[in-house]
């Protein structure tokens, strides 16, 4: 895949938002990925289709079997607001799901990155746009394709989980470091494993835990009495006696099976376009019972009426049934409502020795496999829950377009989007945890439904072959609407076994709703103007409203301007054609609005539920009270997001190499924040607009045909990105700064501490205390100052107080990556086989991990990662003692390399292909998330910090 810009493309149709351009009279900044060359990478999702393949565009990892991942073009320019980009799918905007959208159905993305390219979308394009176009019927005879996918997942970089021997060791150090030194003298060698003793007989050491001192011991005594005093429960000592071991991490992680297949048929006449698709995916996450299963489909058609009226219809419908929506939020954190997969994250609370009992049902163990309520077998609560979670969409533009008189086009779109959610759900009274709930059930539905329509109105013409003029117009109106309601019922009687399917059985019923409701308009004009195709102009203006936003500001206008400049055409030029074939300059300035926000969020909220209260006899009632639960703010209005950007397009040496380079700077005022209120307004805080935020950041990308020969040909693809923010204006309010003596000598706008929010640094800068190695034994009268001891994490007190506060916090690392870097190489042989392989890169950032501290679980209750921990013959910096103090947070580097893909490629020959009357057939075979390279982080994945998979695709695809 190459994002070429030499001069064989310049005339390709790029997609510029409510209309297209040739990408020789682009003035903004847009990048294009042709997908029919990753579609041998058996993408699953369009985000896979993205990744590394735009510089400034950062695509998320997905870890689950739903493949979902997070965007952001350009780094982050809010507080609170969304910071999605928007996604237009064939000129409209699009409200549904990224997984609603086949892979295979795409033929081109278009990624909007300044304000300029994205103005025409006004308060919705702060954050950039993405827009989407799907396939449509060519010309010739009718074509079918199908396309399938056949793989298999396994965990990559998966921890190592420590065994029986690892274990006993583990608690060993944790009780020699828990206890005193005088402890330790006093009863020599006691957690000692009494068969290898050396400075103390068996007797003498067993009788140091017995009240009544015995005259003789048996082995087996010894063995469970050393075992006891290492916190070991009932059925772990059994275990170790028998030599009994659980691997948990091999039975909460799968290798998980996926299919997807695409079978489609198009074609295109003089008068009449289609293209229609069926999809199935079925896929298998590395977690046990992560699952999910899509059906697809996409029907495009297109018929020319008469010779002024064309009409046709872009729709999809999409049907998932997920087991798991996504494991992980976008900071890594676990989602705890996905109670379909196994409770994985019990395999390092549950000790090798624990008891995996859960197919007998007499066990006393079946739930708690070591007999403490800490760890959890993380399949018995799935044993006892029935749950189905769906998700219907249906997605269309139905569109007419209508040449009028003087050269003027019309087009209408309506756009209506239907979203049908499902969810049941029953927890079993005969799981022993909830039988005190008699049963508990859920039956929740939501309809969403929402339409937009566009009026759009194009004139261009050209004069003297000089001149070239086109002028945009839209009014557009929108409404949303939702439906939510949801039955709850629990203390069955008789009997729960019908679950959700009888509500009325249950004695306690719960019935809530909410309905929601949103509008929104729009005006907007673009005139784009070029002279001899060398100076070139656009500028927009629109006009939004949105009924989320105050009664003093329901709308707002953003304006943009571009200009462009071929100066490759011009004479002065002409001495360097040799080895420069195409240059354009661009400069643009813009304002693009940020509308993402709750939808009432302007306004207050009335709340009504019971409240106790007691009369003077001290006797309680309960009344149902109605009350103002949020205050409202008739003054709210969008974030304003101002940018200027400058690019250069380029070609050299025969259109070997090419590319872009961009600069850009961006502004964000009237931030959408949570203010903070005195109590004694009787509220917490209020939606506000507040604040400054200003981003700048560097692109470039660059193309090579490095080797082109008729039985080889090399290509390469590389991006790189940087972007830096910082917050440049809060709340306005002004503190006095103070010398070293308490004078004042000046003033400064106040930071906000609470949230970390602080002027002249980035939100995701770590402000914090800075770790200074580990206590060791002979700092111990130091340490216990501060209420540490040796091998607790050291802590630099910078003010010499003796106490940890925030004057004792400073400005570190950054928790976002400083730059990023993807490389691309194609490499083709004998026409017929290639070889592609692709990496990325995030560097310089930084993210906390506490689990140096080895205090993450309770560790006389569970195991822990394979990972090294501080002892006083072991007296390292890095890693602290077991169930240590940690006063702080510790950081670490994230930076990576990953090798993200390797595809081999087969194209069968088409003179054998013709015997069997096939065109096209395409064998490949790929693997993502082949490896990572991450100097200073060691646990997980170093871009999510959680497990990852890595996933093997054999892929056909073949058209009759």
């Amino acid at each position: 895949m190459k994002l070429k810009e030499d001069t064989q493309n310049l005339e390709e149709v790029v997609v510029i938002g409510y209309g297209t351009a040739k990408k020789k009279d682009l003035t903004g900044a847009i990048s294009t990925i042709k997908t029919d060359q990753l579609v041998a990478e058996a993408p699953g999702s369009i985000q896979d289709l993205m990744r590394a393949n735009s510089p400034g565009l950062n695509i998320g990892m997905s870890t689950g079997a739903k493949d979902q991942s997070s965007l952001q073009i350009r780094g982050k320019n809010t507080l609170k607001a969304g910071s999605s980009p928007l996604i237009v799918l064939d000129g409209v905007i699009f409200e549904g799901s990224l997984n609603d959208i086949n892979p295979v159905d795409i033929e081109a993305i278009d990624v909007l990155k300044d304000a300029s390219s994205a103005a025409v979308y006004g308060a919705k394009a702060a954050n950039g746009v993405v827009v989407v176009t799907t396939k449509k019927g060519k010309a010739g005879k009718p074509v079918v394709n199908f396309n399938t996918n056949i793989g298999f997942v396994q965990v990559a970089n998966q921890q190592k989980i420590l065994d029986g021997e690892g274990f006993v060791k583990y608690r060993q150090d944790y009780e020699v470091t828990r206890n005193s030194a005088e402890y330790l003298a006093k009863y020599p060698e006691i957690f000692s494993d009494p068969r290898k003793l050396q400075n103390v007989d068996q007797l003498t050491w067993y009788n140091y835990t017995q009240k009544t001192p015995v005259s003789s011991v048996s082995e087996d005594d010894l063995v469970r009495s050393w075992l006891a005093r290492l916190d070991f429960k009932a059925p772990e000592i059994d275990n170790y006696m028998i030599g009994n071991e659980t691997a948990w991490d091999d039975l909460v992680f799968q290798t998980g099976f996926q299919q997807d297949y695409t079978a489609s048929v198009s074609n295109r006449t003089d008068n009449m376009s289609y293209y229609w698709s069926l999809g199935y995916s079925d896929r298998e996450g590395i977690i046990t019972g992560d699952k999910m299963t899509n059906f697809r489909t996409r029907l495009n058609l297109e018929s020319k009426i008469t010779n002024f009226l064309t009409v046709g219809l872009r729709s999809s419908f999409s049907s998932r049934d997920e087991k798991d929506l996504n494991n992980y939020d976008s900071n890594g954190n676990n989602d705890k409502d996905k109670y379909w997969l196994c409770d994985w994250e019990q395999m390092i609370r549950i000790s090798p020795y624990g008891s995996n009992n859960l197919d007998d049902p007499d066990s006393p163990y079946r739930r708690w496999p070591t007999g403490d309520a800490t760890p959890v077998n993380p399949f018995y609560d799935n044993l006892y829950r029935d749950r189905k979670k769906m998700y219907s969409t249906l997605d269309a533009n139905m569109y007419a377009k209508v040449s009028l008189p003087f050269g003027i086009e019309y087009q209408m779109n309506f756009t209506p989007h239907y979203e049908f959610y499902e969810l049941y759900s029953h927890e079993s009274s005969e799981n022993e945890n909830w039988a005190s709930q008699g049963g508990s059930s859920v039956r929740t539905t939501r309809k969403k439904f929402s339409w937009q329509i566009d009026n759009i109105f194009s004139w261009r013409r050209e004069f003297n072959k000089l001149h070239t003029v086109e002028a945009t117009f839209l009014i557009n109106a929108e409404k949303g609407q939702s439906w939510k309601q949801t039955a709850k019922a629990s203390n069955y009687s008789p009997s729960d076994i019908l679950g959700y399917h009888r509500l009325q059985a249950g004695t306690v019923p719960l019935v809530e709703s909410d309905d929601t409701y949103k509008t929104g308009d729009a005006l907007m004009g673009r005139l784009f103007y070029s002279f001899k195709n060398r100076y070139m102009l656009t500028a927009s203006v629109r006009r939004d409203g949105y009924s989320a936003f105050g009664q003093m500001h329901p709308r707002a206008v953003f304006p943009a301007v571009a200009l462009g400049w071929t100066f490759s055409s011009e004479r002065f030029m002409e001495n360097m054609s040799s080895w420069l074939n195409y240059g354009k300059l661009r400069v643009s300035w813009g304002q693009n609005g940020n509308r993402d926000i709750g939808q009432y969020e302007a306004l207050s909220d009335l709340t009504s539920g019971l409240h106790p209260y007691i009369d003077q006899n001290g006797t309680i009632y309960t009344s149902s009270q109605l009350y103002v639960n949020r205050m409202s703010n008739r003054a709210l209005k969008w974030e304003r997001t101002t940018s200027y950007n400058a690019g250069l397009d380029y070609s050299l040496f025969n259109d070997i190499i090419g590319g872009s380079m961009e600069f850009y700077v961006s502004k964000t005022n009237d931030l959408l924040v949570d203010r903070v209120l005195p109590e004694i307004t009787g509220f917490n805080s209020v939606a506000s607009n507040l604040g400054e935020i200003k981003n700048k950041g560097f692109e470039i990308s660059l193309n090579a045909n490095i080797i082109k020969k008729e039985n080889f040909s090399w290509s390469a693809t590389g991006n790189f990105s940087l972007n830096r923010r910082k917050v440049t204006h809060l709340y306005g309010e002004m503190v006095d700064v103070v010398d070293d003596n308490g004078n004042v000598i000046g003033q400064k706008e106040a930071d906000d501490i609470k949230n970390k929010w602080f002027i002249g640094h980035d939100t995701e800068q770590i402000w914090d205390y800075v770790r200074d190695g580990v206590w060791q034994m002979d700092e111990a009268e130091e340490a216990a100052k501060y209420g540490c001891q040796p091998g607790d994490f050291k802590y630099l007190d910078l003010d010499k107080d003796g106490v940890m506060t925030d004057k004792d916090k400073v400005f570190q690392k950054n928790k976002t990556p400083q730059f990023r870097w993807t490389f691309r190489n194609e490499f083709t042989f004998y026409k017929n086989l290639s070889l592609s392989f692709m990496m990325y890169s995030q560097w310089g950032h930084y993210a906390s991990f506490n689990r140096a501290a080895n205090v993450s679980n309770f560790p006389d209750r569970c195991t822990e990662y394979v990972q090294p921990h501080w002892m006083p013959e072991n007296p390292i910096n890095d890693y602290a003692r077991i169930g240590s103090k940690n006063i702080g947070t510790n950081y670490l580097e994230k930076s990576f390399i990953r090798l993200d893909n390797i595809t081999l490629s087969y194209n069968v020959p088409k003179n054998f292909l013709k015997k069997v009357f096939v065109q096209d057939m395409r064998v490949s075979m790929s693997v993502r998330n082949v490896a990572v390279f991450s100097p200073h982080w060691d646990f997980w994945d170093p871009e999510t910090g959680v497990p990852t998979p890595r996933t093997y695709n054999l892929s056909v695809n073949f058209t009759l």
